[in-house]
């Protein structure tokens, strides 16, 4: 698949720097393109934040925050960060290009890795964490997808930073319940309190680590949500119970990773290296006593090597470039003054000469040539009488043209141009035809922005714009027929003849939720802006819980602050349990089963009316009515029917 085709970004520049040349993915937050940075002739990865966070204010300040701190991070095992930049309301990072693949395409590729193999990879990954730990930064988002592996088998980890400024944008948790952070390795503690510390990297880690062992991973469920909560509730597995022949001690590293309370788990990836370098070695994992990096402070401006980045070159020292002669020294293509040529008598009196033919020409032929005539005067900017006025006073017609144009030099009435021009010669009684102005050919574009397509349309045709087009546009927080932008853009000054394009909001398609639990789908239709109304009614053949109608439809347009109405499963239909006490036998069981209940009896004494039923009120089609019989039962039906058998 060609992942250029229609993506307005390949092939444009940004910042005026990075000539982006094609896009290599794409994800929840961002798409990488590769890109040529022109200015230092090198090719490097472009990650462009998605318009939807580009358009937060606060996401943009901690971005570049976050951007600022992650670029002063030197570690031969993580994705290098070399500049961050805004333009035309693209949010963008410009990072080291890493040629290769990422750690899960190689896991679909193979399916698991062998211990070895896996302990090599988190080695290197819990280097790259701990030199960010040590930095006072967190990644909050470690996954397969986020780690790549160059040709030569390293692993390099990406996107530190990216996730805390989307968690910071939407604080966590959103209301309509959203988590931050992918499902499968998000530690419980992000889950029930919104926090995170250099533990919850431990703990993706170890998730990360059990899932290269396995080729699975330890929660799976039905959505997002029921696979988050599945980490606050479930501990996760030891590898070997999936796969035979899997060491204890690297069961261990898992499980102590992935301790549900987090004060269990090693303080930050510096102490579980430690632990996974010890078994890798073939020792057992000795965890020190928890003790928790503060990642609140900003990074260190301190030496360069608290992060493992080499000393810089150079210093102070100050090279000099030697100019040599090439600079401008006064050279004009003469040698010295005594050998320049002296001036030439003949020539100068040859123009002289040609100087007095000339004159005396002019004057015999200007009559002939130019006195006869009269100039245009200049009429633009007066109104038409004053212009007429000045004409005529020169011997010359007057006619006005029945065509208005625009012009920049004279109001709306005013005369914009003659024909001829004005300075042009003219004869006495020739025609002069003035044509008045209707206005300026450029205008500022009106704000139309945030409108109606119908009052925009009006609003540029008062202005005098008669060619606008129209383009619809997905949208999931302005309404149907709203307007996202206008081009030429508002304030700007337009030619009126211009065509104008109203980008216009066409909605969005309504998501199917049906066949989801109703807190799945609520997050789905919160997630577009939808307000969610939600019904019950019972079912024989949907769960409990789930989702069994939605109106409108899935695939309606909709705008932001509709609402859509879901119809949600209460089961199947509850029965009343008709009072059976004091029939007898025959007819209480007759009466319960023709209700849809299953009936047992119990005898007591032999005896054949009922005195007791079990259970009362309400129940499903199909529950099992236990009858007891009794001598003691009453000898009338209690509940108001005649016992006639």
């Amino acid at each position: 698949m060609d992942m250029t085709t229609a993506d307005p970004l390949v092939g444009a520049t940004l910042d005026r720097r990075y000539f982006v040349e094609s896009r290599i993915a794409g994800g929840g937050m961002a798409t990488v393109y590769i890109a040529h940075d022109q200015r230092l002739d090198r090719r490097v990865a472009l990650k462009v934040m998605h318009p939807s966070l580009a358009q937060d204010p606060q996401f943009v300040r901690r971005f570049i925050n976050e951007a600022h701190s992650v670029a002063k991070l030197s570690h031969p095992n993580v994705v290098q960060v070399f500049d961050q930049g805004t333009d035309q309301g693209h949010v963008f990072l410009a990072m080291e290009y890493v040629p290769g693949r990422t750690l899960r395409d190689l896991l679909e590729e193979r399916g698991r890795l062998g211990p070895d193999q896996a302990l090599q990879v988190m080695s290197q990954v819990l280097g790259a964490l701990g030199a960010a730990h040590r930095a006072g930064l967190v990644h909050r988002d470690i996954k397969p997808e986020n780690v790549l592996l160059t040709a030569d088998g390293r692993a390099k980890v990406a996107d530190f930073g990216l996730a805390r400024a989307v968690e910071s944008a939407h604080q966590g948790m959103t209301k309509t319940g959203t988590l931050m952070g992918t499902a499968a390795y998000i530690a419980p503690e992000q889950i029930e309190r919104g926090t995170s510390d250099t533990r919850t990297d431990v703990y993706a880690a170890g998730i990360m680590l059990y899932e290269l062992l396995t080729g699975s991973q330890p929660h799976t469920g039905e959505s997002p949500i029921a696979v988050a909560y599945q980490h606050v509730n479930s501990d996760v597995p030891r590898p070997s119970t999936v796969v035979a022949g899997i060491p204890p001690e690297i069961d261990t590293l898992v499980t102590k990773a992935t301790e549900r309370d987090p004060r269990y788990r090693p303080g930050d990836a510096g102490q579980y290296l430690s632990a996974v370098m010890a078994v890798h070695n073939g020792g057992a994992p000795a965890f020190a006593e928890t003790s928790v990096i503060d990642t609140t402070r900003p990074p260190a401006d301190g030496p360069a090597q608290q992060n493992g980045a080499a000393p810089v070159a150079g210093g102070n020292d100050t090279v000099q470039v030697d100019l040599g002669s090439g600079g401008y020294g006064g050279y004009d293509g003469y040698g010295d003054d005594d050998d320049r040529p002296g001036p030439d008598w003949k020539k100068y009196l040859l123009v002289a000469t040609a100087a007095v033919l000339a004159l005396v020409l002019f004057g015999a032929g200007w009559w002939v040539l130019d006195g006869r005539y009269e100039t245009v005067p200049n009429v633009v900017g007066k109104d038409q009488n004053a212009a007429t006025t000045d004409l005529r006073a020169l011997g010359l017609k007057v006619e006005v043209s029945d065509t208005p144009v625009y012009s920049n030099k004279a109001a709306e009435g005013e005369v914009a141009e003659t024909d001829p021009d004005v300075g042009a010669n003219v004869l006495p009684e020739e025609t002069v035809t003035v044509s008045l102005s209707k206005g300026p050919r450029t205008v500022e574009m009106p704000s139309v922005v945030g409108d109606t397509e119908a009052n925009a349309t009006k609003a540029l045709e008062d202005a005098g714009f008669d060619d606008v087009e129209v383009e619809q546009k997905d949208s999931y927080d302005q309404a149907p027929g709203t307007v996202l932008a206008v081009d030429p853009k508002e304030g700007a000054d337009a030619d009126r003849e211009e065509t104008v394009t109203l980008t216009v909001s066409k909605g969005f398609d309504v998501p199917k939720v049906v066949g989801l639990v109703e807190d799945a789908a609520r997050s789905e239709l919160d997630g577009k802006g939808l307000e969610v109304e939600v019904k019950t009614e019972p079912s024989d053949d949907v769960p409990k819980g789930e989702v069994m109608k939605q109106s409108p439809e899935a695939g309606t347009t909709a705008g932001a602050g509709d609402t859509v109405t879901i119809t949600v499963s209460s089961g199947k239909e509850q029965i009343k349990i008709p009072d059976v006490r004091g029939m007898k036998v025959g007819k209480a069981k007759k009466k319960l089963e023709k209700r849809g209940f299953k009936v047992k009896v119990t005898r007591i004494l032999g005896a054949n009316r009922v005195d007791s039923f079990t259970p009362s009120g309400k129940a499903e089609k199909g529950t099992e009515i236990e009858l007891i019989t009794s001598p003691f039962a009453p000898r009338k039906p209690q509940g108001g029917d005649d016992d006639d058998d």
